[in-house]
């Protein structure tokens, strides 16, 4: 049995420390996803009005194909033993693989920040008489000690986590759906048109699959000979299944409200009509919904940290990262719709492309040797040269201008001719894999 503080960073996993059970990959992808920041998606969905079954159809084959892609990564962790980002340097190599991980270190304090605004707004509400600045410090305070414990002690927390949150979103979709006759008017005005169902579609996809730098983080001291498709299925269907379940709440929830804001507030009130209980189930969903997730980011973030200056104690990149995302959240709190909408979709661009090749090595290339990750080629040019030639071919798809709420003014012109629906990531993973295939072959991990 492990000792109750972790004790590695980003060293690799011996086999004397190997442990645990692959049931916690669904316990811990299904708490993490069961947040706000899930549920905010429902409203989005809402305004799109798209017909139910084309809703639906979003719904699945997003969650689906983000979901599948987490699981594929997490699949890695036992046979490499390594972090999520630690293992792109055999794809990438040891300094080829730095802009990735300031990418991905960058990306978790952006959630991290996102769901510190979330647990923020929900204690202010509770209780208006504490600023928002300081809700958001007792949030983060919580998360901040639960992953300096680390691996086990958030594996442990997550199933505690699950099983509360399960039950607690069980509560607000029944609730949600008290109002049959709200659906069959919203289904009268529904319409379906097919660049809002792309816009439905990625950005559902969008959200699961932006979990992918942090899959091994949760999976990597797993023994060796773990089965991947237990990994890939339990991983993929826990975070599929929650997130779904989350969506499906924000979009009933806005049916029954009319309210489109995505703010946590709006379910409290929504519940607070059935009775002062139910309003206080929510509020608890939702803060422990918060602290779920932003467990997860704080911790990736971390190990991102220390993939970048490994000098460092974990604990002291942990504070760090701690204290810039809670400034980042005190700066976002003021505008949290804007802050989340934007930061979305804009973060997921260099990410596709990056797991697209990782899975090509993997699987395709069977590049599997975990001594690649500290004894590989500093920088690996094809795999570089794969992955910037796919983001590119992506560009003319992108939208920025909906991605950064108007922060950068442009839109692609496929994406402009798309009536503004931006499908870049999934042109960048396919691209990025198909060049980086060709590029190198049956090479395994090296120039």
């Amino acid at each position: 049995m492990a000792s109750i503080m972790e004790k590695l960073g980003i060293e690799h996993i011996p086999d004397s420390m190997r442990h645990g059970s692959t049931a916690y990959q669904f316990t811990l992808w299904f708490a993490g996803n069961l947040t706000v920041a899930d549920y905010a998606l429902g409203p989005i969905l809402y305004a799109l009005g798209l017909p139910i079954p084309w809703l639906i159809l979003a719904l699945v084959l997003g969650n689906i194909i983000g979901g599948l892609l987490v699981g594929l990564l997490a699949a890695m962790g036992p046979a490499y033993g390594y972090p999520q980002i630690m293992i792109s340097r055999a794809a990438y190599g040891r300094v080829g693989n730095l802009p990735f991980a300031v990418a991905n270190w960058v990306s978790t304090l952006g959630w991290f920040s996102v769901n510190a605004i979330i647990g923020g707004y929900i204690i202010n509400y509770v209780d208006p008489r504490i600023p928002l600045y300081a809700a958001i410090l007792i949030t983060v305070a919580t998360q901040f000690i639960i992953a300096l414990f680390g691996y086990d002690i958030i594996h442990r927390s997550e199933y505690v986590l699950s099983i509360i949150l399960g039950v607690m979103f069980a509560v607000s979709l029944a609730l949600a759906l008290t109002k049959p006759h709200l659906l069959t008017t919203y289904a009268r005005t529904a319409s379906f048109n097919p660049f809002n169902f792309a816009i439905a579609l990625a950005t559902v996809f969008s959200y699961i699959m932006s979990w992918g730098p942090y899959a091994s983080d949760y999976s990597r001291y797993l023994p060796e000979n773990t089965s991947r498709s237990k990994i890939i299925v339990y991983a993929a269907l826990g975070g599929v299944l929650a997130s779904l379940w989350s969506e499906v709440v924000g979009f009933a929830v806005s049916v029954a409200t009319g309210n489109t804001s995505g703010l946590p507030t709006v379910l409290v009130q929504f519940m607070g009509n059935y009775g002062v209980a139910y309003a206080i189930i929510a509020v608890i969903a939702l803060f422990l919904g918060a602290l779920a997730a932003n467990v997860l980011n704080i911790y990736t973030n971390s190990l991102s940290a220390l993939a970048i200056y490994n000098r460092a104690k974990r604990w002291q990149a942990l504070a760090a990262g701690v204290l810039v995302g809670a400034v980042m959240a005190m700066l976002g709190g003021l505008n949290f719709v804007g802050y989340y909408e934007g930061f979305l979709l804009f973060l997921d661009y260099w990410i596709t492309p990056w797991i697209g090749i990782l899975l090509v090595m993997f699987y395709v290339n069977k590049a599997r040797d975990w001594r690649l990750v500290e004894n590989g080629p500093r920088v690996v040019w094809r795999a570089l040269l794969a992955y910037v030639i796919g983001l590119l071919l992506s560009v003319p798809f992108m939208n920025l201008n909906a991605a950064t709420s108007g922060l950068i003014p442009y839109v692609g012109p496929i994406a402009n001719t798309l009536g503004g629906a931006d499908i870049s990531y999934f042109v960048s993973f396919i691209a990025a894999s198909i060049i980086y295939l060709v590029l190198m072959g049956g090479n395994k991990g090296h120039q």
